[in-house]
């Protein structure tokens, strides 16, 4: 039971990080499109890439913190 419980917590991280990137995705290419400038799908990948892995890493940071009493 206490490994579907760390899988749980595990989806739930990567359901997280994956919201993260979307949405700076989608800032990233409504500012390029306000700008009138192209953005090309390698930018966007490296920003999706970048997001996730700093909604991964602030994810981590967030539970090892200890909530106060």
């Amino acid at each position: 039971m206490k490994i579907l419980y760390e899988l749980s917590w595990l989806w739930e991280t990567l359901g997280i990080a994956l919201l993260a990137a979307a949405i700076c995705i989608a800032c990233a290419a409504l500012i390029c499109k306000a700008a009138k400038k192209k953005l090309s799908k390698k930018v966007l990948a490296v920003i999706g890439a970048a997001a996730f892995v700093g909604a991964i890493l602030a994810t981590i940071l967030i539970a090892r913190t200890p909530m106060p009493l």
